[in-house]
């Protein structure tokens, strides 16, 4: 990750300091989702499951909008907890849905397919990068997210989970 590595090296612009302290608030956000939230997120309720796209999405937006790491760097904290967040209900929702005799393939096809994706759109977004701008990436990433939150809320009920019926989860 940049913020790991010289900007020197990398023949970044001293103003990459920014980023690089931006990328370090998306990581301490990713660790504090699932430690700060783990006793609020429920498995299977669609706040959890789709909220994080809307986040993303706003994020995305802010981004497209404002160059400032004064901006980026709790935008992208804020990502990093909802992206945690998510996952954290997505792993959840399969451990609780899934039977227990497929439960480590539904598992290893979730990650291949989740994994697949991601290289996919960064491979996409780095070609669109290069064609269009990065600005125009995340203001199309952004509406991408946030049209899929609106399919994703809409088309989801929160149920309770299999053997989960606690009135929290719907």
């Amino acid at each position: 990750m940049v913020s790991g590595l010289d900007g020197r090296r990398l023949r970044m612009p001293p103003r990459s300091v920014g980023l690089r302290a931006a990328a370090r608030r998306h990581r301490r956000g990713g660790r504090a989702g699932p430690l700060g939230l783990r006793r609020f997120i429920r498995p299977g309720h669609r706040f959890w499951l789709f909220g994080p796209y809307a986040l993303r999405g706003l994020v995305d937006l802010s981004l497209a909008a404002v160059a400032s790491p004064v901006v980026a760097a709790p935008a992208l904290a804020a990502y990093g907890l909802g992206t945690s967040s998510r996952m954290v209900a997505f792993q959840s929702t399969l451990q609780l849905e899934a039977p227990p005799d497929v439960r480590g393939r539904v598992f290893a096809l979730f990650d291949v397919l989740w994994q697949s994706a991601h290289l996919l759109s960064l491979a996409a977004s780095g070609l669109l990068a290069d064609a269009v701008g990065v600005r125009a990436v995340y203001v199309g990433g952004g509406l991408l997210v946030l049209a899929a939150f609106a399919v994703g809320w809409a088309g989801a009920t929160s149920w309770p989970p299999r053997g989960d019926t606690s009135p929290a989860t719907r």
